[in-house]
């Protein structure tokens, strides 16, 4: 009976070298990083990021001054609720809609549902962009508000690895507000 061991012996080969020229082709497929691209990138996210929060936090201020003001005194008199019940909208709310989506049925409410929640996402961030202008500028939202405060969260956003995370928690305290608000007047 022929011995298999040399066929054994050469798949084992055969998977190292394949797993070996997969990780190499992985690591040459990787773009370096050079330091002009860095700063084009940090510039793009500064500019990007600053363009969309004062075009959200505008519209807000524009449309719905009376809402930006009320929304705004409330996030100042109370943050800690503010930021709670921005933890439950933002984080509560679309698990249980995930959780509500194992059914079928739950299809047809956390689609909606989600999207609900994104909407409220942006409105949240236009006021928390709003209220951080109002902090630096001294009290009013108005267009200077909206302007410091579009430029704050720009330039948390371009800090690499933490400037996403820092305006995701100060964004909490927005949706929060927005979150309740929308509950009140449902409830």
């Amino acid at each position: 009976m022929p011995s298999i061991r040399s066929f054994a012996r050469a798949g084992s080969a055969a998977v190292a070298i394949g797993t070996a020229l997969s990780l190499a082709g992985l690591a040459a497929a990787q773009s370096p990083v050079a330091q002009s691209d860095l700063g084009v990138r940090l510039a793009t996210q500064l500019v990007g990021g600053f363009l969309v929060n004062v075009l959200l936090a505008g519209l807000l201020v524009l449309f719905a001054p009376s809402y930006a003001q009320k929304t705004v005194g409330a996030i100042r008199d109370d943050p800690g609720s503010a930021f709670l019940w921005g933890l439950l909208v933002g984080i509560g709310v679309p698990i249980g809609l995930v959780l509500i989506a194992l059914t079928v049925i739950g299809l047809l409410i956390t689609i909606p549902g989600l999207l609900a929640v994104a909407v409220l996402g942006i409105v949240g961030n236009a006021v928390t962009v709003c209220w951080v202008g109002a902090l630096l500028t001294g009290g009013d939202v108005d267009g200077a508000a909206v302007g410091a405060g579009a430029v704050v969260f720009a330039v948390i956003t371009a800090v690499p690895l933490v400037g996403n995370l820092a305006t995701a928690l100060l964004g909490f305290f927005g949706l929060g507000v927005v979150g309740r608000d929308l509950y009140t007047a449902w409830a």
